[in-house]
């Protein structure tokens, strides 16, 4: 600590490290210019072209003119500039040496020895610190002597003005990637639109790329996957929903400390396992358990209940930890009031906490609902995969739930990869049909919560 005031002191009295900057970035800016102009005139060869490196050099030597300026007047903004540069500079140095590290040690044609990894290790570490030596030596001191620059109030609230529009940028990217997709997915389906037609793919009801035997036809018709998503979405709506409530109301408001704990983690861990993981249970578990079910031709296990099933365990993280995040955040006075109301701990969950806390609730619901039918992989292997539109296995029209099908997602993962012309294009629009799907659910939840917000 002392040597870091004694080093400041020392600057505040001669401003030498200053003065060397914009002596150093002045000469930079000259080397620059040489640079440009040398192969403008073909006394050396950049290998690009004249113009454009004259144009390069001309823009890099103005830039580091008014670093050095800015070093000279000792104007805060070239500090931070140079401090940038230089954490980007040390940031790509030492992505280089570990891509490097990595190439010899990990992608080598032979295992290396013990030996030999610790060697590789010490010749790396020494060649680290002899690239960011003077960049880390530069930003230390650029760092340590901020005192010795000044900024104007303009200068300072243009600083804050850059950062909150860097900022701003950062949250706009979420929506642009999401318009980038859109436009992406909608780019590729335009062939199955103008070939096949919006009719064929909405109301059609066969699903048949190849040709039929015999004929030239093929159909595309996405009604049988529709039908088949919104069952399997709906079965895990109906199992999920309830069981996720039921496990948000115990954390937030009833489940002690250490009962709280346990069940949290259980519900991370669920959170945390992967989807194919999820279709071999319901592969080797539940589709045995629905075999015993003793209904006329409920023979293999598989179809939208077991999809459903699966679904809800998977939904239900999301669901519960939203859910819970929304009853704790309702006020302890609305709590408080009630009970000097005369109201029971249960009265007051049911008839002020969770109407408080619907949106949150209504959002979580969305969420979950957004993650069943986005689901492909765990679907895949226990919903059967039959392209026909699910009907019900026997006379009773409940049987549907055993019923096999195949929903949206599942169709492009299963073809995407041999598919082609029309038959890829109409997989895509798939896509935009599932964009469309979660636009509406949103816009949906959007109009409920306006009117409960009215009444």
């Amino acid at each position: 600590m002392k040597t870091t005031q004694k080093i400041q002191q020392k600057l505040k009295n001669n401003f030498l490290f200053p003065k060397f900057l914009a002596l150093f970035s002045l000469f930079i800016s000259a080397v620059f210019l040489v640079i440009g102009f040398l192969s403008f005139f073909s006394i050396i060869d950049l290998s690009i072209n004249k113009l454009l490196a004259l144009i390069t050099s001309v823009i890099l030597s103005a830039a580091f003119f008014f670093l050095a300026k800015g070093f000279y007047t000792l104007q805060n903004w070239a500090r931070t500039t140079l401090l940038s540069i230089l954490l980007l500079v040390i940031l790509v140095l030492l992505v280089k040496i570990i891509f490097e590290f990595s190439s010899i040690v990990f992608a080598g044609k032979q295992v290396l020895s013990i030996g030999e990894i610790l060697k590789y290790i010490g010749e790396y570490f020494l060649r680290t610190i002899l690239y960011i030596s003077i960049p880390g030596i530069l930003f230390y001191f650029l760092y340590e002597c901020d005192e010795v620059f000044s900024e104007t109030p303009k200068q300072r609230h243009m600083f804050d003005y850059t950062v909150k529009n860097f900022l701003l940028g950062t949250a706009l990217s979420s929506i642009l990637i999401v318009i980038f997709i859109f436009i992406f997915t909608f780019q590729e389906s335009e062939l199955a639109i103008s070939e096949i037609g919006l009719n064929e793919l909405l109301t059609g009801t066969i699903w048949r790329p190849g040709a039929i035997i015999g004929t030239g036809e093929s159909h595309f018709g996405l009604v049988p996957m529709i039908i088949g998503s919104i069952y399997s979405t709906i079965g895990a709506i109906i199992i999920g929903i309830p069981l996720s409530f039921g496990t948000a109301i115990l954390l937030a408001e009833i489940a002690p400390h250490s009962i709280r704990t346990i069940f949290r983690t259980a519900i991370e861990l669920l959170s945390g396992i992967p989807s194919v993981v999820y279709g071999l249970f319901g592969m080797v578990v539940i589709a045995p358990l629905i075999r015993m079910i003793p209904i006329e031709g409920n023979t293999t296990g598989f179809g939208i209940l077991n999809a459903s099933i699966i679904l809800s365990i998977m939904i239900l993280p999301t669901v519960t930890n939203i859910t819970e995040d929304a009853i704790r955040a309702v006020p302890q006075s609305y709590r408080e009031a009630s009970y000097a109301l005369g109201a029971t701990h249960w009265q007051t969950i049911k008839d002020v906490v969770l109407p408080a806390a619907n949106s949150g609730i209504i959002a979580a619901v969305i969420l979950g609902i957004s993650r069943a039918l986005g689901e492909t992989m765990a679907l895949i292997m226990v919903i059967g995969n039959s392209i026909a539109i699910p009907s019900p296995i026997n006379d009773n029209p409940l049987s549907i739930i055993f019923s096999t099908a195949r929903t949206l997602t599942g169709n492009i993962a299963v073809e995407i990869n041999y598919a082609s012309g029309a038959h890829r294009s109409a997989l895509f629009f798939t896509g935009v049909l599932l964009f469309l799907f979660l636009l509406i659910i949103n816009r949906l939840a959007n109009h409920i919560m306006k009117e409960k917000k009215t009444s």
